[in-house]
C-alpha cells in the first residue's frame, strides 16, 4: 500500500473529457480509450489512514497501518467509491465547502489503487455474507464526475478474464477467436449530479 504518492494520469483525463463531452451516449472509441487507460491508470483514493505508533508518538517501523476510504452518497441515495486520476484534482475536491465536500477525517491522506483493486473491494461481499451496498465507483467527484456503476464494474472484470483466456490459448496455439470486443454499454458511463452527500 503506497500513501501519498504523486500520480498523473492525463490520457485518462482527456477520456474522461471526451466521454462527458459525448454526453449519455458515450462515442464507442471514446469508452474503449477511457476502459483501456483506467485499466493502466494509478488512481488516488482519499483515506483515512491510522498507522501504529510507538510509545514516543513516533512511527512503529513494520507496525500495522489501518485505512478507511470515504463513500459519498448521491442526492438519489446511491453510494460511491471515490477516486481521483491526479493531485491536482484530489486537491480541488478538497477545497469544495458545503455538504458535498469529502468528510474532514479523510482530507489528510491518499492510497494509491489501481481500477482492478476496487473492483475486488467492491464485489466482495460483507463479513455477514451480505452483498457490498456501494453502487459504484465516482472518478474526480465535483469536477468530470465520472461514474461507474457496479454492474459495468463486473462486465470489466468479466472481460479482462475472457481476454486473458483468449492470450493464454492464443499462446498455447489453440484455435479461436480474436479477443473479444469490450462489452456493448449503453448503461456504462452515468453522470450523477454532483450534489453528493457525505456518508
Amino acid at each position: 500500500m503506497e500513501i501519498d504518492k504523486t500520480v498523473s494520469n492525463p490520457m485518462l483525463v482527456g477520456a474522461m473529457q471526451l466521454i462527458k463531452a459525448d454526453g449519455k451516449d458515450p462515442v464507442p472509441q471514446h469508452q474503449a480509450m477511457f476502459m483501456q487507460e483506467l485499466d493502466k491508470a494509478d488512481l488516488l483514493a482519499p483515506a483515512d489512514v491510522k498507522e501504529e505508533l510507538n510509545e514516543d508518538g513516533t512511527v512503529k517501523e513494520g507496525g500495522k497501518t489501518a485505512v478507511r476510504f470515504p463513500v459519498l452518497t448521491g442526492s438519489d441515495g446511491k453510494k460511491f467509491f471515490v477516486v481521483f486520476t491526479d493531485n491536482n484534482s484530489l486537491e480541488q475536491a478538497r477545497s469544495v465547502d458545503g455538504v458535498s465536500r469529502l468528510p474532514e477525517e479523510f482530507m489528510g491522506h491518499s492510497v494509491k489503487v489501481k481500477f482492478f483493486e476496487i473492483a475486488r473491494m467492491l464485489l466482495t461481499p460483507n463479513p455477514d455474507g451480505s452483498e457490498n451496498p456501494t453502487f459504484g465507483i465516482v472518478i474526480n467527484p465535483f469536477m468530470e464526475n465520472i461514474v461507474i456503476p457496479k454492474t459495468m464494474i463486473v462486465q470489466m472484470v468479466q472481460q479482462t478474464a475472457k481476454e486473458a483466456m483468449a492470450r493464454m490459448a492464443k499462446a498455447q496455439g489453440a484455435p479461436g477467436q480474436a479477443d473479444p470486443a469490450a462489452a456493448d454499454g449503453g448503461q456504462v458511463i452515468q453522470f450523477p449530479g454532483s450534489d453528493g452527500n457525505k456518508d
